[in-house]
């Protein structure tokens, strides 16, 4: 038992481990880069590591549609990132995306000044008020742009960006206090409305894992649940984007990113969670 719950209590380690390396990352490739050390560059639109292509497929999906070609390693490291996504669902949001920590980490301050209570998604999952921003993007983009209007709403981008054009070409961006802003207002608000009700970037990937029934996702046993019902049960409490993980139905598991908070919540009073 003690040694399931050490097991599980790591989840948070490897994860904020995990993003903060990733975070870091971005800082040092422009560096890198510019001294003629090229072995991984690019940014979170379009990213090489060693000759693996990785890129956003919402990216390239309006490169596709606008310039109706793609080159071979646009479709590979689109694919890359979908299929993540269909096995392990949208555990670039919550495990790689610096946004993300950015947020999380915001909330986690927030909880420190003005109390353990946040704002509670309830049985509103978000989703469709992304697809909406998403279609009116495409619709923008198609009708009145030659490049990717969505890549602007892209803060994983812009964080990126930011540090390439500080090393690269030498000025600090206005994109640093349109992501400090966007950070503020989820302080102030508690509700990480960005992640939940926004980014379109996470749209495809949500679309992506859901194609898959037996993806990772989490599992609730009630028979053995022990804790508190609704807000006051420590896996609700833990859950970074407002969610009751026993109630991950009505559309609301599409918010779900699989940062693991509840399961080592819920170690310590029963393991009714799961990943499944």
């Amino acid at each position: 038992m003690v040694k399931n719950k050490k097991k599980k209590s790591r989840i948070r380690r490897y994860r904020r481990t995990t993003q903060m390396a990733v975070a870091l990352t971005f800082v040092l490739v422009p560096w890198l880069n510019t001294k003629q050390i090229n072995l991984v560059h690019g940014n979170f639109l379009c990213f090489n590591l060693a000759s693996i292509p990785l890129a956003d497929p919402l990216a390239v999906l309006q490169i596709m549609v606008k310039n109706g070609y793609l080159s071979q390693d646009l479709i590979i490291g689109a694919l890359i990132a979908l299929g993540i996504a269909f096995c392990l669902g949208t555990v670039f949001c919550s495990w790689i995306c610096p946004y993300g920590l950015l947020s999380d980490l915001g909330q986690t301050v927030a909880g420190k000044w003005q109390g353990k209570q946040r704002g509670r998604a309830g049985n509103r999952s978000g989703f469709l008020l992304k697809l909406s921003v998403f279609f009116l993007g495409f619709a923008g983009f198609l009708v009145f742009s030659t490049t990717p209007v969505l890549n602007q709403l892209s803060l994983p981008a812009w964080y990126s960006r930011i540090f390439q054009f500080i090393f690269v070409q030498g000025f600090l961006s206005v994109a640093i206090w349109v992501l400090l802003l966007v950070l503020a207002t989820e302080v102030v608000f508690r509700q990480r409305f960005w992640c939940r009700y926004i980014c379109p970037q996470s749209v495809l990937l949500i679309l992506a894992k859901q194609l898959n029934p037996r993806r990772l996702k989490v599992g609730f046993d009630p028979g053995r649940c022990m804790g508190a019902k609704g807000d006051k049960s420590p896996c609700a409490r833990s859950c970074n984007l407002g969610l009751d993980p026993k109630r991950l139905d009505h559309g609301l598991e599409t918010v779900c990113t699989n940062c693991g908070n509840c399961i080592t919540a819920c170690s310590n009073c029963g393991k009714a969670l799961t990943s499944i």
